[in-house]
């Protein structure tokens, strides 16, 4: 848990030094009217965005970085470029923009888990597994309980079960149940 959680750190330590070195070269770029700064700041804020991606928890609509992040590149090459380049890459970036503002506003209207759903025993208060769509929650229903009797339902009608650790909370591995804590069983 240590590797994984130091490996996080790391990345996201690289994530902002090459964020910083993006900011930098389009610094250089608006500075000289320089076509060599833009694409270094290009290839930097991709590899920031890339190497970032990989600290994150793919939830629902988690994109919407690095459509922000094509919009930028976009305007960046523009900057120095002809006339030619503009007319394409600034309609470009007004797009990816646009689908960058409706990504984070369905993205943030979705933190913190609301939207999402739950398998549970409603009896015992036990939740089994917790999932991004009523259709993925129903399937790992089917497939991994073998029609025992469980109830799905939208997490936001039972926000007393929000902070419960599910039973099943490995998205690689739907089947294998948590480690609790001794006392916890």
């Amino acid at each position: 848990m240590t590797d994984s959680r130091s490996r996080t750190e790391h990345d996201r330590r690289v994530a902002g030094g090459l964020l910083g070195g993006a900011v930098v070269c389009a610094g250089l770029t608006l500075a000289t009217n320089s076509m060599l700064p833009a694409v270094m700041a290009g290839g930097m804020l991709l590899s920031s965005m890339m190497t970032y991606r990989r600290t994150i928890d793919p939830r629902p609509y988690w994109t919407w970085p690095a459509w922000l992040v094509g919009a930028a590149g976009a305007l960046l090459l523009a900057w120095p470029g002809g006339e030619a380049e503009r007319l394409v890459l600034l309609p470009l970036a007004a797009v990816e923009t646009a689908v960058a503002a409706v990504l984070f506003a369905l993205w943030r209207r979705r933190r913190h888990g609301r939207g999402d759903w739950i398998v549970w025993i409603p009896e015992t208060d036990t939740v089994l597994r917790r999932e991004w769509s009523r259709r993925a929650a129903i399937h790992w229903a089917e497939t991994e309980r073998h029609g025992e009797r469980v109830a799905i339902s939208a997490l936001d009608e039972f926000p007393h079960v929000a902070d419960v650790l599910p039973l099943y909370p490995y998205r690689d591995r739907p089947g294998i149940a948590a480690r609790r804590p001794v006392g916890q069983e």
